[in-house]
């Protein structure tokens, strides 16, 4: 009998769903390439991230515009909105690829669109002049989280191009500079500014860039070894299973788990004992298959258990009931354990109609035997009173 503790029979009951068609097609696929599937994870994550953040920010624009009477252009509610459309077609165009190298080329593609739309939005918003640019570090830590080493470079030296060429283009005056603050008016064409500036600005992006490329690649390293240990613990536990599962269905006894007085699982011996399927047993109380003469005395030992009353009697013997309507002499051994986070009972039940077969065949022997016995004994007592009466008569006539 297995000892009393954690339970956990996820292959018991032995239904399985066949699965098939274009479900059957992509979970052959999940299993051939799960770099693909984690890639695909990671990119949809960052496209709900993308999504939340600028959802904010265009919240935040419109309540400093409308609430504070900030001086902000409609081109940036106009920049934030398209780039949360854009996000939309990222997702669609991602979901209709199977390749890794694809998807990670239209992800690097899509930062590259968003690096261009943020310079226009830091452009209407006089970054130039102020710390404005430093909302680029959100796609250079974006980029750095979900892509790779060298494609997380090639996006941050992106923004350090396009922020460069903007603040150029502002100082010749190639295009008009854009600002909502006044309290800087002309620093866009001051060359100590502009170098002084540009010399902070891109040193500090370069060194964002840096440090959240090296924190990312320790997460990945750590993430890593922790999913070896997460594999391997897999496998352990897989092992485990089928060891025990093995043990449960070639097991001489029926074993059943009862929780909330129904069955939550049976092995195949214990189909054979009573006729019914597992299909046919789950969610079905034990009562089911207890004989009328034998329900007082399963029933009051159930109660007792139910209230936490110590009941000695693990090991007893009752009449059951097959499927059939016939009776079952059936000797039950009881444990208490934990399945699935809560109590439970496990039961291992044994037919023993043969060994009852046996014991009333032994007894009847041993009946005959004492009957030959005392008739054996009555004859030779018989024998005995016979002679002495022999010579008792013999001993008269002489």
């Amino acid at each position: 009998m297995l000892s009393e503790g954690s339970v956990e029979l996820n292959s018991g009951v032995r239904s399985q769903n066949e699965k098939g068609g274009e479900t059957g097609r992509r979970f052959a696929v999940s299993e051939i390439k799960p770099d693909f599937n984690e890639l695909i994870h990671r990119v949809r994550d960052s496209i709900r991230l993308r999504r939340i953040t600028l959802i904010f920010f265009l919240i935040l624009v419109n309540v400093l515009k409308f609430g504070v009477k900030a001086p902000f252009s409609n081109a940036v509610s106009f920049l934030l909105v398209v780039w949360f459309l854009t996000s939309f077609i990222f997702a669609y165009l991602i979901k209709r690829q199977w390749a890794v190298s694809k998807v990670e080329s239209i992800h690097l593609g899509y930062f590259i669109l968003e690096v261009l739309i943020l310079t226009f939005i830091v452009h209407y918003i006089g970054a130039v002049e102020w710390i404005g640019a430093v909302f680029y570090i959100f796609t250079i830590v974006y980029a750095n989280i979900h892509m790779s080493k060298g494609k997380g470079l090639i996006v941050g030296l992106t923004v350090i191009i396009c922020y460069i060429s903007l603040v150029l283009l502002e100082y010749y005056g190639v295009i008009p500079h854009k600002t909502i603050f006044h309290l800087a008016s002309g620093h866009y064409q001051d060359t100590t500014y502009v170098i002084t500036t540009l010399a902070a600005l891109v040193g500090f992006l370069i060194l964002i860039a840096y440090t959240c490329n090296i924190f990312t690649e320790m997460l990945k390293q750590e993430s890593q070894k922790l999913g070896e240990k997460v594999g391997e613990r897999t496998r352990e536990l897989t092992e485990s299973e089928e060891k025990y599962k093995n043990l449960v269905e070639k097991s001489l006894d029926g074993i059943y788990i009862l929780q909330d007085n129904v069955f939550k699982f049976v092995n195949k011996r214990f189909e054979e004992i009573t006729g019914y399927t597992a299909e046919e047993l789950e969610n079905t109380p034990f009562s089911k298959l207890v004989a009328p003469e034998s329900l007082e005395l399963v029933s009051g030992r159930a109660l007792k258990r139910q209230r936490g009353e110590d009941v000695s009697e693990q090991h007893y013997e009752f009449m059951g009931l097959h499927k059939d309507g016939g009776k079952i002499p059936i000797e039950i051994y009881l444990a208490t354990i934990n399945y699935r986070g809560r109590l439970a009972v496990q039961g291992y039940i044994r037919d023993i109609r043969e060994e009852k077969r046996l014991e009333d065949e032994i007894k009847a022997r041993l009946e005959e035997l004492e009957r030959w016995h005392k008739l054996t004994v009555d004859r030779e007592l018989k024998m005995v009173e016979l002679k002495k009466r022999i010579r008792e008569l013999e001993d008269g006539r002489s």
